[in-house]
């Protein structure tokens, strides 16, 4: 193992960090950035940015050509400032790296992640020419980007998997940081921390991180003006609640205890090395591509969730969607045309 610790690993140095499953994993690098922080690293904080349909009700991640005042920084990443928004088809949103920059008062870097893996790590390079970069971290609020391909409440691996891919292929100094281990509602707590014991078997877990009364009150102050809810349980746990809450429009439970107020920093290449998915989606050009090669192993991904969605939308549908119900017919839909599946 190169680093033993997270000071061992950005003191003294420029550290980008930035949030690898989505719109709201925002928050989720700020905590780690503010780790960082403390620890001796320069930090620049940024995102994928993939909202949820409740703020965007068009498919896919935001991208670069649809931000207005933004500055580009190269092909695929932009610096985002407080009165940065999307046009999604004459539609105004408002990403959630805006409403971090209106409240903290940081610059953010917004991610492409139509552009596939190749966009992500030109990307990333890009940042690290511009801000003379040392270390990457990657952040996922939950875990899933530790996931294997083969369970069946993985709900969002795209985002994940191109994230991860570029990670892993950028030559830098890097990590990866999960946040809140089971938080978001896709694997549960228990599957995430036995990866995470997997990942520290072959010696690629670099420190466990908590929680402290500062971080928690810089959180709230956070979570008031971003929308998340992966992002908040962290910190509902931190804070006291216990037991089952429902997200996700009540499609997902998640078990609310002190152990979700816990973070993992782990070795990029042994977290990569033991998973298929990220190496599914090297060298893709395009969101769609990436989206492809996960449908040939069966996996139903956030981005066909959305477009489906988007279809039954179109057809004007009175009935009160059930995302289960939508997601079980697109899995099976996949294996009607002879997917090949992974298994574990």
């Amino acid at each position: 193992m190169k680093y033993k610790s997270l000071e061992s690993l950005v003191k003294n140095k420029n550290v980008f960090i930035f949030g690898a499953g989505g719109g709201g994993d925002i928050v989720g690098a700020y905590h780690v950035s503010n780790k960082v922080k403390k620890a001796g690293g320069n930090t620049i904080v940024g995102s994928v940015v993939w909202e949820r349909f409740a703020v965007d009700p068009y498919p896919g991640p935001i991208p670069l050509e649809m931000m207005v005042n933004v500055e580009p920084i190269g092909y695929s990443t932009a610096i985002v400032s407080s009165d940065s928004y999307a046009l999604r088809y004459g539609m105004e949103v408002e990403p959630q790296i805006t409403k971090f920059v209106k409240t903290v008062g940081e610059k953010a870097i917004f991610i492409d992640l139509t552009k596939g893996t190749e966009g992500v790590i030109r990307g990333i390079n890009d940042i690290a020419e511009n801000y003379n970069i040392d270390v990457v971290i990657g952040v996922d609020v939950g875990g899933d980007i530790l996931s294997l391909g083969c369970e069946e409440n993985l709900w969002s691996p795209l985002a994940d998997s191109i994230s991860l891919s570029a990670l892993y292929h950028i030559n830098f100094d890097k990590a990866l940081a999960v946040y809140g281990p089971g938080g978001d509602g896709e694997l549960d707590t228990n599957t995430i921390l036995k990866y995470v014991s997997d990942i520290s078997k072959q010696k690629g877990l670099i420190e466990i991180m908590g929680m402290s009364y500062e971080d928690s009150e810089l959180l709230e102050n956070l979570i008031k003006n971003v929308y998340t809810e992966a992002s908040l349980i962290p910190l509902l746990s931190f804070k006291g609640e216990y037991g089952n809450k429902m997200i996700r429009n009540n499609t997902r439970v998640v078990k609310l205890s002190p152990i979700l107020s816990t973070s993992y920093l782990l070795d990029v290449d042994i977290v990569y090395n033991r998973s298929e998915l990220p190496k599914l989606v090297n060298g893709t050009g395009g969101i769609g591509q990436a989206n492809q090669a996960l449908n040939d192993r069966c996996l139903y991904t956030e981005l066909d969730l959305e477009n489906d969605l988007m279809k039954l939308r179109g057809g004007q549908s009175k009935e009160p969607f059930d995302l289960n119900e939508i997601r079980q017919q697109g899995i099976s839909n996949l294996i009607k045309r002879n997917c090949n599946p992974i298994k574990c």
